[in-house]
Formats: C-alpha cells, structure tokens, sequence
C-alpha cells in the first residue's frame, strides 16, 4: 500500500471517526496488515526453520539502484542512512565511514518496541509509543549535513533527500557525545535522510 493510499484512507477515517491523524494512520496500517495475513508468504521473503523447528524471517529488499536498503531480520528492520558523494554531502561520508559508520552502517533499526538511531556522533533510541508523527520532510537544507542539533530539534543526514521528521513526545535523550557536548541531549524532531523513507514511515507509524 503506497504512502498516498495510507495518507487518503487515514485523512478519511479521521473525517469519520474524529481521530488525530497519527491514530488514524495506525489504525489504517494494522488494518491493512490484518488484510495481508491471508497470504501465508510474499515474494522475496524465505522462511526458513532451523534444528529446533523454529521460523526465521530473512526478507531483503533491494533498492531501486540494486543496492540493499532494508533487511529485516527476527522481526527487526534496518532502514540506511542515504549519503551522496558530492559537494559538502562528501566530507561527512568520508568522516562517518572512518568513524565506522557510512552506507550499510549508518541508519534506523525498527522492531516492535523500540527505533534506534545509530550513526557516528549520535545514538538515540525511540520507544515507540513516543512517535507522535513521521513524515515526509522537502526542507531546504542549505547543503548542511552531518550531525546538527540543539534545543530539542535535530538534523541527521548524509544527503539532501529522502528526508524523514520525526516528532517525539515525550522527548527522548541521545547518549552522551562529542556532537551533545557529552552531555545527554533532548530530541523532540529528528529529521534523517534516508535511502527508504517511505517504507521507514509505514514501518513506523
């Protein structure tokens, strides 16, 4: 279901049953979701049982370049953090792969409780229930990237698109580093680039 269908059905329930449009859009994603089951597997997802009988989910799937951008794993998800290799987007590409982060390291993991942040300079992670809203960001950001923050509002990013913000309440804190000032900063919007960002926003919300 493509981000505009769940954005018209979530905006039509709202007008029906008075809910704020987070709910609404949760709501139209469980009900979704609940539709699919009826399919026992998809294509690309291969079930695989080990010696004890037990199912393991090692879906992949490949970005529109061939290159591989989410990986779910045990119920878990990975969604990358998208870098360009051009102009000033270079330097923090460089600096984060040094750093040991960089394409394929740097990005979003989603499970059922918990969204965590791990990129070079900043780790955050996001109970669920704390995402207020996540949505589609086209800010002009000026060619800033890296890691960029302050009074609760934060900029994580290695390109100029495939933006996503996120709102928190209440605001969740990153662990100590040299991008805080080693102190322990509140995050109440987060924007990140990345490589799959509508399918990080259906995944989240």
């Amino acid at each position: 279901m493509s981000h505009d269908k769940i954005s018209a059905a979530a905006r039509e329930r709202m007008a029906r049953t008075g809910e704020p449009y987070a709910a609404a859009r949760r709501a139209v994603i469980r009900e979704h979701d609940a539709a699919s089951r009826v399919t026992e597997s998809s294509p690309g997802t291969t079930n695989m049982h080990d010696t004890t009988g037990n199912m393991h989910d090692t879906t992949t799937t490949q970005g529109t370049a061939g290159a591989q951008d989410t990986t779910t794993t045990q119920g878990r998800q990975f969604f990358e953090l998208k870098y360009r290799n051009e102009g000033l987007d270079r330097i923090g590409l460089v600096m984060d792969t040094i750093a040991g982060g960089g394409p394929g390291r740097s990005g979003a993991e989603v499970d059922a409780n918990q969204i965590r942040i791990r990129v070079p300079g900043f780790n955050l992670d996001i109970p669920r229930e704390c995402v207020q809203s996540a949505e589609r960001s086209f800010a002009n950001l000026h060619g800033t990237s890296g890691v960029h923050g302050g009074r609760g509002k934060w900029l994580v990013n290695g390109a100029q698109d495939g933006l996503v913000e996120l709102t928190l309440a209440p605001p969740c804190y990153t662990s100590r580093s040299l991008a805080t000032l080693a102190r322990r900063a509140p995050v109440r919007s987060l924007t990140l680039s990345l490589v799959d960002p509508d399918g990080f926003i259906n995944q989240v919300s």
